[in-house]
C-alpha cells in the first residue's frame, strides 16, 4: 500500500497529544470542523530533494536530511568557487521537504472491533491499494461535496460560511478507482476526479456538465450489458 498527500495545506502530522494525521478546518465562529486518523508505531517519512538550474538538475532525492543538506551545501560551494571572489554570488541549489508520508508497504489500516477506531498500524501491506488524502474547495458563495467515489472513504472534514468552504478526506482507493469532488459557487462549477491507476494519482478536470454526460453515457453502457447478461 503506498501513502499519497495531495492536500499539503491541510492534513498535519503531529505527535500531541498522540500520534495522527489531523485536519482543521475554521471558516469563522461555530463553522468548523475536525478530524484525525490516529498513527500507532509508525514513523512517517520526509522525503528531501535537492535541484539545480531552476529544478532542471536533480542532486538529490532521499529521506535523509543531513545527506540533502550536504549535497546542497556541496554544490553551492563549487559555484561559488567557479564564480571567483570578484563576481557576484547566491546560492543556486534548492532544498525542498516533501510532506510526512508512512513508508510504503510497511503500514496497515485497521478499524478496531471494541470501538470501532480506524488506525494506522504496523506491518507488511504489499497490496496495490493507495491511501489518499485529498481535498477540494469550493466557489466564491458556493460550496464543494464529494459526488462520486468507488473507493472507501474512512475521514471527511467539512466547513464552510456563506462566501467559502473545503472538504478534506482520506480514502482508500484500490487501482482503477476513484473520488470525484463538485466545486460550484458564482463562475464555478466544475469537478475534479482523483484516480488512482496502481501507480500514481491522475487528477482529472471536467466541467460539471463534461461530468454529467460522462456518467449517463457509464450509466447507459451499464444498462446494456445488463440486458445482454
Amino acid at each position: 500500500m503506498r501513502h499519497v498527500i495531495l492536500s499539503d495545506d491541510a492534513w498535519k502530522f503531529g505527535n500531541d497529544p498522540f500520534p495522527a494525521f489531523r485536519a482543521t478546518l475554521v471558516y469563522g465562529m461555530n463553522k468548523s470542523d475536525r478530524q484525525f486518523l490516529p498513527v500507532k508505531d509508525v514513523v512517517p517519512v520526509t522525503q528531501y530533494t535537492v535541484t539545480a538550474d531552476y529544478g532542471r538538475t536533480a542532486l538529490f532525492v532521499g529521506t535523509d536530511r543531513a545527506t540533502a543538506e550536504a549535497a546542497k551545501a556541496k554544490y553551492d560551494a563549487e559555484q561559488k568557487a567557479k564564480a571567483g571572489s570578484s563576481s557576484y554570488w547566491t546560492p543556486t541549489a534548492d532544498l525542498k521537504a516533501g510532506l510526512p508520508t508512512l513508508p510504503e508497504g510497511k503500514f496497515r489500516v485497521i478499524k478496531t472491533k471494541e470501538k470501532g477506531t480506524i488506525l494506522v498500524v504496523p506491518g507488511n501491506d504489499d497490496s496495490n491499494r493507495c491511501l489518499l488524502f485529498v481535498g477540494g474547495r469550493g466557489g466564491f458563495r458556493g460550496g464543494v461535496s464529494v459526488i462520486d467515489t468507488t473507493g472507501t472513504i474512512l475521514k471527511e472534514c467539512s466547513a464552510g460560511n456563506a462566501c467559502e468552504s473545503s472538504t478534506e478526506v482520506i480514502v482508500l482507493l484500490e487501482a482503477g478507482q476513484s473520488i470525484v469532488f463538485h466545486s460550484y459557487g458564482r463562475r464555478t462549477d466544475e469537478v475534479f476526479q482523483y484516480l488512482w491507476d496502481g501507480r500514481e494519482v491522475k487528477t482529472l478536470h471536467f466541467s460539471k456538465a463534461e461530468w454529467d454526460s460522462r456518467a449517463a453515457v457509464s450509466v447507459s453502457a451499464a444498462k446494456g450489458e445488463a440486458e445482454v447478461l
